[in-house]
């Protein structure tokens, strides 16, 4: 057991990952049972989860207001379509040489989509999990009051990624510390309202609670994806009404992820008073956030639509 998890986490080491933990899959015995990992592999029982850390110099340019293509494609297209399928394929071809299963979750967007192709199966093929319910689960981190995952090394500045295996290897203890405490910065500087006050939902893993506010999905869509002009700069007024501005198009063209609100409060709004409470380890001589945010006050004048 202690040979192969050494060699699965060099082996996401040397891919690029900067974090790697291991959770065996005891662990999800309290998940719902549509997003526990064995609705995609039943024979699961080691889940492993990654980190890769977004550039910070990305969030930098979208805090000043000034450049938005770095993050679009370096930390969403570059980490989730370059970067993760490397390291997880390293890890899964580390597996197999050693006579196991592995299967590699990027992106779960969709939920149990069409019929079920056997009696026991929970859901249609394609099942959802939470990747930052895994990160918790493998030791990574915590949850923060936003329901981003945080971790002691960058705070919310990563994406997780999966695998899920058939191996028996070492677990990773669980996260001890705390990183969040409570400012609900998330909160305040959320232009989409999409954040709770108050943790209200909780998980339990291994007897240790977790827990994060309620989080508003469909608030958040249109903020984060740059569709509601009162908070994208990118609306100029020159678009009929329902128009998507050619900036979106670009990125959508270009890197088939849209990005634009950059996590204004669950992400640099968090990091920030992470970084300067001194409650994470990263340190920079540029603070992310040094004056008064940007903000939006009115949107364009639309054309009526045609």
């Amino acid at each position: 057991m202690q040979v192969l998890t050494k060699r699965v986490r060099q082996a996401a080491l040397e891919g690029g990952a900067d974090l790697v933990g291991f959770a065996p899959i005891s662990r999800f015995d309290n998940a719902p049972p549509e997003l526990h990992p064995r609705t995609i592999l039943p024979q699961t029982r080691t889940v492993i989860a990654i980190a890769t850390r977004k550039l910070r110099g990305a969030l930098k340019t979208v805090e000043e207001g000034t450049y938005w293509q770095a993050y679009n494609c370096d930390s969403y297209w570059y980490l989730s379509e370059i970067l993760a399928p490397e390291i997880l394929r390293k890890i899964m071809l580390a597996l197999e040489d050693e006579g196991y299963t592995g299967v590699p979750i990027h992106n779960p967007f969709m939920s149990g989509v069409g019929r079920k192709l056997r009696e026991e199966h929970i859901t249609g093929p394609d099942g959802m999990v939470s990747l930052r319910v895994i990160g918790v689960a493998a030791g990574l981190g915590e949850l923060g009051h936003s329901k981003v995952l945080l971790t002691p090394q960058f705070g919310p500045r990563q994406r997780i990624f999966a695998v899920f295996t058939d191996a028996e290897l070492e677990p990773t203890p669980l996260f001890t510390g705390e990183i969040c405490d409570g400012c609900l910065a998330c909160v305040r500087e959320c232009e989409a309202c999409a954040i709770g006050e108050k943790r209200e939902v909780k998980l339990s893993i291994e007897g240790r609670e977790f827990s994060h506010a309620e989080f508003d999905e469909r608030a958040c869509s249109p903020v984060h994806n740059g569709r509601d002009p009162r908070f994208s700069p990118f609306f100029d007024g020159s678009e009929a009404e329902g128009e998507e501005p050619a900036y979106n198009k670009f990125l959508m063209h270009w890197f088939r992820v849209l990005g634009i609100c950059v996590g204004r409060g669950c992400l640099r709004a968090c990091m920030d008073h992470l970084e300067k409470s001194g409650r994470i380890q990263a340190e920079f001589k540029t603070p992310l956030i040094e004056r008064e945010r940007w903000k939006l006050n009115e949107p364009p004048a639309r054309k009526p639509s045609r």
